[in-house]
């Protein structure tokens, strides 16, 4: 019995991988045209052969099975099937939008409509026909924000840097089609997520990496992670592949490292709280190959986009970013401010329920000193816990709270780190009852998106800031406390070496 129990727990620990990864190769391969017949052979091939291969390379490298084996076996194979079957579902309407009823809330017009994607699409269209100016709103939506269409999706307004137009046109170099984007775009996000998620419980180690590899479907599963797939929006990967950069630093494969967490800096602006913990942590090694890969990348899109998005970002975009006007249209509705996890929605929700004060100059004036107040917590977090599984969660605490100085962070994709952390926090060693149960309180209030509410009452505001509040100072306190430390102060013997300095 001990013995089965053991093979099950590693075959679960494998298929929650290897199930929704054979499910993204299927939408990705589907989406490339290639026929039914040949992309189911293709990924049921890597859902059985990838799963056997794991869970027997998990067999030298998991330690001692734990108590309640049987428990713990049952709950990795079912969570792994849950995972596969949910993934499976989604992918449906990855790859044919028309399929409504395979998406996440498909009763409600605006998650289903939606698309993230949409705006990287529109964006490197623009900028290969020559538009100067991609950043202009009435490029993705009416003058009085009524939305633009994309194959049956409300078109989103592009946000981001010039060098991140590299990768649109990337894409439209492969693909002018969208449907194609959606199906291959799903699949590459999901896959930096899952191997994230792995990698993360294989660093980690010992017992309580253990947990943690128990604990990747919930991580999965959970409604900030299936929407976010669902949208499109890049916050998957900035947040999954900014640790997997800070995984190949730890390793000493700083190149590596830099060539990641490079272009995500580059794209989503947050991911460069970690090039500043590098900076503190005087890891100049690590650093050096990110700033060389930064200036790289940004050199290379001269030649490819020309001076113009450059231009257009600096004194069109970024001035209107800074104060919000860029998100104007969004933020002029009140579900959005109550759903809005930054800095700005918090004083916005204030204003909502008459708090005095609470006016646009304020919001500047707040955002700025929050600037400040994240690098401070980046020195703090420079003096992170030993042991792996604290630095882990205080990286993710950072990039959640660098994440929150944008003006608009929609709960969607801003809870995803917070799952992550709080399940982190439930793998450590020696946590009370208590404790357990109040981190599985905060995971269900992580784990849940709201569908969208048509009329905003001020319980229902005052409820949401609640919420973000209590989100917000678990990440201050988790930056505080090294990680949230508390029996665990070794290193756990796990995958990889000690961490490499330099």
């Amino acid at each position: 019995m001990r013995a089965t129990a053991v093979v099950v727990e590693r075959v679960g620990i494998a298929l929650a991988v290897m199930g929704p990864g054979a499910v993204l190769l299927h939408t990705a391969l589907r989406g490339l045209q290639v026929g039914m017949p040949a992309a189911i052979a293709a990924s049921a091939a890597l859902g059985l052969v990838g799963t056997a291969w794991l869970a027997r390379w998990l067999r030298a490298r998991l330690p001692e099975p734990p108590p309640r084996r049987a428990f713990v076996a049952a709950w990795c194979l079912i969570a792994a099937v849950a995972s596969t079957g949910m993934t499976a579902r989604l992918s449906l309407f990855m790859v044919d939008g028309a399929r409504t009823e395979d998406s996440i809330y498909p009763h409600d017009a605006f998650y289903v409509q939606h698309s993230c994607l949409s705006a990287y699409f529109e964006a490197g269209r623009l900028q290969r026909a020559g538009v100067p100016n991609v950043y202009e709103t009435t490029h993705y939506e009416g003058e009085r924000g009524e939305p633009r269409w994309l194959d049956g999706f409300a078109m989103d307004a592009y946000l981001y840097p010039p060098p991140f137009l590299l990768f649109s046109r990337l894409g439209l170099a492969l693909s002018d089609d969208f449907a194609t984007w959606r199906a291959i775009w799903f699949a590459l996000e999901g896959a930096v997520v899952l191997a994230a998620l792995l990698a993360v419980g294989l660093w980690v180690g010992g017992a309580a990496g253990r947990r943690v590899l128990w604990l990747i479907p919930l991580v999965w599963l959970s409604m900030p992670t299936l929407v976010t797939l669902q949208f499109g929006n890049l916050q998957l990967v900035a947040i999954a592949g900014a640790l997997l950069a800070m995984l190949a630093f730890e390793r000493g494969h700083h190149a590596m490292g830099g060539a990641i967490l490079a272009p995500l800096a580059l794209s989503k602006v947050f991911p460069g709280v970690l090039f500043l913990l590098l900076l503190w942590q005087r890891r100049w090694r690590a650093a050096a190959w990110t700033a060389a890969f930064t200036i790289g990348l940004t050199v290379a899109s001269l030649p490819v986009l020309g001076g113009a998005p450059f231009h257009a970002f600096f004194s069109h975009h970024l001035p209107r970013l800074a104060s919000g006007e860029a998100v104007s249209m969004i933020l002029a509705r009140p579900d959005a401010i109550a759903a809005n996890h930054s800095v700005h929605g918090f004083v916005e929700k204030l204003g909502l329920l008459h708090a005095p004060g609470m006016s646009e100059r304020v919001e500047m004036v707040v955002s700025w000193v929050y600037t400040l107040a994240v690098l401070g917590m980046t020195a703090i977090a420079a003096r992170s816990a030993p042991a792996r599984l604290p630095r882990a969660i205080t990286w993710l605490a950072l990039l959640h709270l660098a994440a929150l100085r944008s003006p608009f962070v929609p709960d969607v994709y801003a809870q995803f780190p917070l799952v992550w952390i709080v399940l982190l926090l439930l793998a450590r060693d020696g946590l009370s009852a208590r404790r357990r149960v109040g981190y599985a309180a905060l995971f269900v209030l992580a784990a849940i998106v709201t569908p969208t509410v048509h009329y905003v009452s001020r319980p229902y505001v005052a409820a949401f800031l609640v919420h973000q509040a209590l989100f917000f100072a678990l990440g201050l306190w988790v930056v505080w406390s090294r990680g949230g430390t508390g029996s665990e102060s070794r290193p756990p013997v796990g995958l990889y070496p000690r961490p490499a300095v330099g």
